[in-house]
């Protein structure tokens, strides 16, 4: 879930509870203040009536009309004044409706009465209705606004950082293009951006210091590796070497041999990592596949390796050494681990290549497969980088490679958009 999504989930909520206990407080002080404005005109009756019983000694005549009634009756005890809620039945009116009585004690011609003065309260409670409804509308609209200018307002707000993470995510180490930021008024976004800066020109500092040791220490292995494979040239045709001798060259001849390879392996994924094969173009794929089949031909009869090929017209748009480096990979991968008499299938067709083999492997960890260095246990004739480097391929140039272990052989699926040759 967005940031400004829970937020105006958040926001909406907050403001329909706060509204909500407004809206209750409201009525109850509207109540209020409309109870308070009756009781003072029932005040105001009760003051002209006592000033009418003692300027006349006579009760004023009763009467009732729509929303006020006047009432006395005769009494013996005393009366204490005070205010009361009453339900009177109107005349014409099926239900009875709500009054404030105030009651008190007169007396008149040498007698007490009780005096009720009652005012309909119904009409207050038309307006409390009336105000309410024009009030939780006006709230309704105000929510729906809110929450409308709040979205307008925090994409806005927040379209600074939506372009720096475009940024962060554009942005590769091992290219030289500088991570380009915008800038803003917002401190904290700006702040953000800085830091950033910082921190990414640190990593490049760091990681060019890196690749420059990893590129000369990987050129400057090669020199001594070269003198010690030609010394161990010699040592292999002097004729005094005793076979034991000679089994020992061999191995160290053999050990050399596999330093060689493993670095060169690194060296590859370091040129990989660095981005130095970017130029991209078609490959036609069909014709470098069919070169790879010849290459390996002689091979695949020597160890009595039967193939199954499946070749469609196919193109990818990657850099070619690339592509001749996948496929070379993929081949040897598909043989090396391969036993005689095994099978190989190959199936190009339009947006894929799989490439299965048989093998006395089982099922690989397909979590490990890829990392580097990663080896079956009681595989030691490898050196690990192999799927490695095709794994690093397949993510510079943009297409997938999956591993699935389907009876007894192992499936290498390399797919990528049919559309973009």
């Amino acid at each position: 879930m967005k940031l400004f999504t829970r937020y105006n989930r958040a926001n909406l909520i907050a403001n329909i509870i706060i509204f909500l206990i407004a809206s209750v407080a409201f009525y109850f002080a509207l109540r209020f203040i409309l109870i308070k404005q009756i009781d003072e005109d029932l005040e105001i009756e009760h003051d002209e009536i006592v000033e009418y019983v003692q300027k006349h000694d006579q009760l004023p005549e009763s009467f009732s009309v729509s929303d006020q009634v006047i009432l006395f009756t005769p009494v013996k005890q005393e009366v204490h004044p005070g205010y009361s809620w009453a339900a009177l039945q109107q005349k014409n009116e099926e239900e009875p409706e709500e009054f404030r009585r105030f009651l008190f004690q007169v007396k008149a011609g040498g007698k007490s009465y009780k005096a009720e003065i009652s005012k309909s309260f119904e009409g207050s409670n038309s307006l409390m209705r009336s105000i309410l409804f024009i009030t939780v509308s006006a709230i309704f609209v105000i929510l729906i606004v809110s929450v409308i200018l709040n979205r307008y307002l925090l994409k806005k707000l927040w379209k600074p950082f939506y372009v720096t993470l475009e940024a962060v995510r554009n942005f590769h180490i091992g290219k030289g293009d500088l991570m380009m930021l915008p800038s803003t008024y917002i401190e904290e976004f700006q702040l953000m951006n800085e830091t950033l800066k910082e921190v990414t020109q640190s990593s490049r500092v760091e990681y060019l210091s890196l690749k420059t040791f990893s590129e000369n220490a990987s050129h400057e292995i090669q020199t001594p590796i070269a003198v010690i494979r030609s010394k161990l040239d010699l040592l292999i045709q002097d004729e005094q070497l005793t076979q034991g001798q000679g089994t020992l060259v061999q191995s160290a001849y053999n050990a050399i041999d596999k330093l060689s390879r493993l670095n060169r392996s690194l060296l590859l994924l370091a040129k990989i990592e660095n981005h130095q094969f970017d130029n991209r173009g078609e490959v036609l794929l069909y014709d470098k596949v069919k070169e790879k089949i010849l290459d390996f031909k002689e091979l695949w009869q020597s160890r009595s390796i039967t193939v199954d090929i499946s070749l469609k017209e196919s193109i990818v748009q990657m850099n070619p050494e690339l592509a001749d480096i996948l496929l070379n990979n993929l081949f040897s991968n598909a043989t090396g681990h391969n036993y005689n008499g095994g099978n190989i299938s190959v199936n190009l067709a339009p947006g894929s290549l799989t490439i299965s083999n048989t093998s006395k492997e089982a099922m690989l960890d397909p979590k490990k497969l890829f990392q580097r260095f990663y080896r079956p246990s009681f595989d030691n004739h490898h050196n690990g980088l192999g799927l490695s480097i095709i794994k690093q391929i397949a993510e510079v140039s943009g297409i997938t490679i999956d591993y699935r272990y389907i009876n007894q052989h192992h499936h290498f699926n390399v797919k990528w958009n049919s559309n973009q040759g």
